[in-house]
């Protein structure tokens, strides 16, 4: 794994023989990632070079994104989704009912002016293909002809089904629910056609792929600074970072300001970075609104303790991952959880608005008075990336059972 990424130490076991590998992604990789989504895409791609394999990411590239470095990849199209004009978003909507799929499907056909099979076959022939997430696959169905292993990042429908029920506009509540039937017919497709799946935690497993054998979990690691470089001052008490104008989040943010918030002693710092409903910022005099930071690991490392409050979805929250990996200290809703087995010494779980609060008051006091535990986060991240490597070799040794040899 690149020594950038700050994983720590890794036994590196190779697999019999070396794969050409097909990693179809609506979104290709570029080492720059700013999203959650491009960040998993990032420490999947890597950790599959790192096992040896030669890897071509296939995708949309946009515009804010640059050509990549050290993998091979071949952006077929570009595409921005916030420079999408009202006009192109309604046409976007209209198309993808007259072809019956999800607006993310229907904008990668609209963009992607090529053959799909055209591309394979000059790119190819490859040893495995790899789906990652739905998009792809649901905008070209012919990359299901050839045994394939599928990535779910997140249980789809189940979270359009929630935003649907989160959402105040009901035009929005009629679109979330139109996606959430079209995604489940989607995502059991792909989890009955492919030969391996792999889900970023049990729960999204369970829920998928419950009494069959072909799949498992991809444990995930995340680029962070190294643990010397988390020695600075604390500008917050409690922190938090995501993007809370997002469906899935909006609801965290707002139990945690609504029901947390009030019962947290006065004195208490405490700053939320990323972009937040414009309602929320003016009815809150005491909480600091950063909007979106330069660096988030920074931020959190300036931060006492983090809460990580998400109260529904599916997938994995990688600000997690990050936060553990930091050694930083945290409270988490069972939800933010997901994908962790095991709680590193200064963190805790709480759902329960007194709990989560409580929590919080015994950590930030123990960070003020020195005495908080600090923890080496790279003991995490290594645990993180053996299972990660075992869980791709594992996924691909099936995949690539009948491949060609070089």
């Amino acid at each position: 794994m690149s020594r950038r990424l700050g994983y720590g130490t890794f036994n590196q076991q190779l697999i019999d023989t070396r794969m050409r590998i097909g990693f179809f992604t609506s979104i290709v990789t570029d080492g720059r990632p700013t999203s959650g989504y491009e960040l998993a895409n990032e420490a999947i791609v890597a950790a599959l070079r790192t096992l040896g394999h030669v890897v071509s990411v296939i995708g949309v590239r946009l515009q804010r994104q640059q050509p990549s470095e050290g993998v091979a990849t071949i952006a077929i199209a570009n595409l921005e989704n916030a420079h999408a004009t009202r006009l192109q978003k309604a046409l976007w909507l209209v198309q993808s009912v007259q072809h019956g799929l999800p607006v993310g499907a229907t904008k990668l056909r609209a963009v992607i002016q090529i053959s799909i099979e055209d591309i394979v076959a000059s790119q190819g022939p490859f040893d495995a293909i790899v789906l990652n997430s739905w998009q792809m696959a649901a905008a070209f169905p012919s990359l299901k002809k050839q045994p394939f292993a599928y990535i779910s990042h997140n249980v789809e429908h189940v979270t359009a089904r929630e935003n649907s029920t989160n959402s105040d506009s009901a035009f929005q509540r009629f679109l979330y629910r139109r996606e959430a039937r079209l995604l489940r017919d989607i995502e059991e497709d792909l989890c009955k056609r492919a030969a391996w799946v792999w889900t970023l935690s049990q729960d999204d497993l369970t829920e998928q792929m419950e009494g069959q054998d072909n799949c498992s979990v991809l444990p995930l690691v995340v680029p962070v600074p190294a643990l010397e470089e988390r020695s600075v001052a604390k500008s917050y008490d409690i922190g938090m970072i995501g993007t809370w104008t997002w469906q899935a989040n909006t609801p965290g943010l707002d139990w945690f300001l609504e029901e947390v918030l009030p019962l947290l002693p006065d004195d208490f710092t405490i700053g939320i970075a990323g972009s937040v409903p414009e309602r929320v910022k003016t009815a809150l005099s005491r909480v600091e609104f950063l909007g979106r930071v330069e660096d988030a690991n920074a931020f959190l490392a300036q931060t006492r303790v983090i809460a990580l409050v998400s109260r529904g979805g599916t997938g994995i929250q990688l600000k997690t991952i990050e936060a553990f990996q930091m050694g930083l200290a945290c409270v988490a809703t069972s939800s933010s959880l997901r994908g962790v087995d095991v709680l590193p010494a200064n963190a805790a779980r709480a759902d329960d608005p007194e709990d989560f609060a409580r929590s919080l008051v015994q950590l930030v006091k123990a960070s003020r008075a020195g005495t908080l535990e600090r923890v080496d986060g790279a003991s995490f991240a290594d645990q993180q990336l053996s299972a990660l490597m075992e869980s791709l070799n594992e996924g691909l040794t099936v995949v690539g059972a009948g491949r060609r040899t070089d």
